[in-house]
């Protein structure tokens, strides 16, 4: 039995979105395993990590304490210890090459989009990144998109491989009541807002769409109700009742969003994975997507893809008609259980371990 400690001080940064949601789905799945021991440090170190948050204390800063002092404990004990990191960072270590840890890498939107960070953030990024390529750490791509742009980046990384993020969709969307859904037809937009989900080009869209009458109404979920409000400013008045901002809602009625809803809209211009975009494929509702990358990599045989022209609303119809007439199934859908993530995380590292001993 190996023993994983999982650093889940991202819980730290309220604001982390969707990487604290599979942070949280990854360790929950992983301490359901009965041949590996999986701890939190946050359970491990109540104390220390309470003062933490309290004292707001860099994670970076957390992390390298709490690091080093395992190091150093499971040298003179002899335990075999491996560490999880499940957001980019890596620990400053004076001696190793974190032979014993997994990173997970989610995206480079810092790279797309320089101008809203920080040359601070950008900086401190970039050198923690380099030190991620130069390790000889297990890195978790959470795509290939996402891998294929760290190499553009830096470099290839000594040990790497492609873990799709987990998806939890089952349980909860399972028991939900689409009766409760909202009524009208409507597209759902599931995220907050940043500038690179491109709710301009959303609306743009659904106005098409409405006029069409193909749809009725825009529900968007999450952060960010005053930037959106100012867009609907600008259309027609007759369409501005049509956009429903709800803000931050349950995990139920997310789901009950979804399954209401005659499409899942995003046409974002930079994604690493699209958690969103997967919950809504995983319960089986249409997704209308930005065509990039990922999203081409994720939804090939399930999405109908926008791009930079204006989009022919008679193809997309008939896609609608079809998608709901067939009822496809996500191809990536058994990939991205979170018990067969959780599966693959164990895998690599055994992998890599047994590689490791047969060369020494």
């Amino acid at each position: 039995m190996s023993t994983y400690l999982f650093y889940d001080t991202i819980r730290l940064n309220k604001s982390a979105g969707g990487v604290l949601n599979v942070s949280e789905v990854l360790l929950k799945n992983m301490r359901l395993s009965s041949d590996d021991k999986v701890q939190a440090v946050s359970e491990c170190h109540p104390r220390i990590y309470e003062a933490a948050r309290r004292l707001k204390i860099s994670r970076f800063l957390l992390d390298t304490l709490l690091y080093n002092f395992h190091r150093a404990r499971t040298w003179l004990s002899g335990e075999r210890v491996f560490s999880l990191f499940p957001n980019y960072f890596l620990p400053f270590a004076p001696f190793g090459r974190h032979r014993d840890s997994i990173v997970v890498v989610h995206d480079l939107q810092y790279k797309s989009y320089p101008q809203y960070f920080t040359s601070r953030k950008r900086l401190w990024l970039d050198w923690n990144l380099h030190r991620v390529a130069r390790s000889a750490a297990d890195v978790v791509f959470i795509s290939r998109s996402s891998q294929e742009d760290f190499e553009r980046h830096f470099t290839r990384c000594e040990r790497a491989a492609v873990i799709f993020n987990p998806v939890d969709a089952g349980p909860v969307a399972g028991s939900a009541d689409s009766a409760a859904a909202p009524s009208g037809r409507y597209l759902i937009a599931a995220y907050h807002y940043y500038p690179h989900k491109n709710f301009g080009g959303i609306l743009k869209l659904f106005e098409r769409m409405k006029r069409q009458g193909l749809v009725d109404y825009l529900d968007i979920t999450g952060n960010g109700a005053a930037d959106v409000e100012r867009m609907i400013a600008a259309l027609a008045p007759t369409l501005r009742g049509a956009v429903r901002h709800r803000g931050l809602v349950s995990r139920d009625e997310l789901f009950r969003l979804y399954l209401g809803a005659t499409a899942f809209i995003s046409l974002s211009t930079f994604e690493g994975f699209n958690l969103s975009a997967a919950e809504a494929a995983t319960l089986g509702v249409p997704l209308l997507l930005s065509d990039i990358p990922v999203h081409r990599e994720l939804f090939a045989d399930y999405g109908f893809f926008v791009g930079s022209e204006p989009c022919d609303l008679d193809l997309l119809a008939r896609h609608l008609a079809e998608h709901q007439r067939t009822h496809p199934v996500w191809s990536h859908s058994r990939d991205c259980a979170p018990s067969a993530v959780a599966a693959s995380y164990f895998t690599f590292k055994r992998s890599r371990a047994s590689l490791t001993r047969a060369m020494q």
